[in-house]
């Protein structure tokens, strides 16, 4: 049974459930619903290791504007997050999350008019999600999702080393982590140890090493024909400026947007990011976008940042 939120009022609906999509393998679905919605639902696909929390400022402002919001923690993440053996390290791949995702959208899509946004590794989620079911989203919301390559892990990463010295480093990881995802030193203190990083070191350990998508080439990237929105951060140090400029070279009808601030932009840059995608929601871009015409979007939406 879904569990309703003590903050449901009579302007909105709200609730948490656990959706089970498939056996032994269930995800927390967070939706919220305005009284006076006006048809559309936002998607939102948070990065590895965070939590659908980490949209909060961005749920509550589509809400306020008429939109649906409808969420989940990704398998493993925040509330359902459990130390994983190395015999489940399949449950973490890209693969098993893309079809968490198609799952979600396949439940909550109500009609052809949904947006998908996503975050980091949430990024690519809503790229397959759109290439899967093209026919019922209408544009794409990217944020510090990085270059239009093949997702591949990391020969020498930290997450090459096993989940037992990983967890004795947890401190210091998370420590690091924060360190790098934030710009301003006044917002790093911002969220806690568990709400920054809400995984376990070995379910981490798996999520990073399974991120093996081929297909997700220029190529794949090249033939999305609905209006996407790319925002990054100039700081960010997961992703580079140049990565972010080639997608938006390769995707069509994608402008791009470049914040003061590091990797969690929906958290460090929420009032800028909400802006950003308030006036994305209600604006279109032609069918053919040329770089005059994304120069002008950007011109449009730093008038309201």
């Amino acid at each position: 049974m879904p569990r309703v939120s003590p903050h449901s009022s009579a302007n909105n609906s709200q609730y948490e459930q656990q959706l089970e999509i498939r056996k032994r393998r269930k995800i927390l679905v967070f939706e919220r619903r305005p009284s006076d919605h006006n048809g559309w639902t936002v998607f939102f696909y948070h990065g590895a290791g965070a939590t659908y929390r980490h949209f909060d400022a961005q749920i509550e402002h589509v809400v306020t504007l008429g939109y649906r919001a409808v969420t989940c923690d990704m398998y493993g993440h925040g509330s359902g997050s459990a130390a994983v053996s190395e015999r489940g390290k399949h449950m973490f791949t890209f693969e098993q999350f893309c079809y968490d995702a198609l799952t979600l959208f396949d439940r909550y899509a109500e009609n052809e008019m949904n947006v998908l946004v996503g975050h980091s590794y949430g990024t690519s989620l809503c790229t397959l999600v759109y290439n899967e079911r093209r026919s019922r989203v209408r544009k794409l919301v990217l944020l510090s999702g990085g270059g239009p390559y093949a997702l591949a892990p990391e020969k020498y990463s930290l997450f090459s080393l096993p989940s037992s010295i990983l967890s004795c480093l947890k401190p210091i990881i998370v420590k690091l982590f924060r360190e790098a995802c934030f710009h301003s030193p006044r917002k790093k203190s911002w969220l806690s140890d568990r709400e920054l990083l809400s995984i376990e070191m070995d379910s981490l350990r798996h999520v990073m090493r399974g991120q093996y998508w081929e297909e997700g080439d220029e190529n794949y990237h090249a033939h999305i024909s609905c209006p996407v929105l790319l925002v990054v951060g100039r700081q960010d140090r997961f992703i580079t400026l140049s990565d972010e400029i080639s997608m938006n070279m390769i995707v069509p009808r994608s402008v791009l947007h470049i914040l003061e601030a590091g990797h969690l932009l929906p958290i460090e840059c929420s009032d800028e990011v909400n802006d950003l995608l308030g006036t994305f929601l209600t604006y279109d871009l032609p069918t053919h976008c040329s770089l005059h015409q994304k120069t002008l979007y950007k011109k449009v939406t730093e008038t309201v940042v």
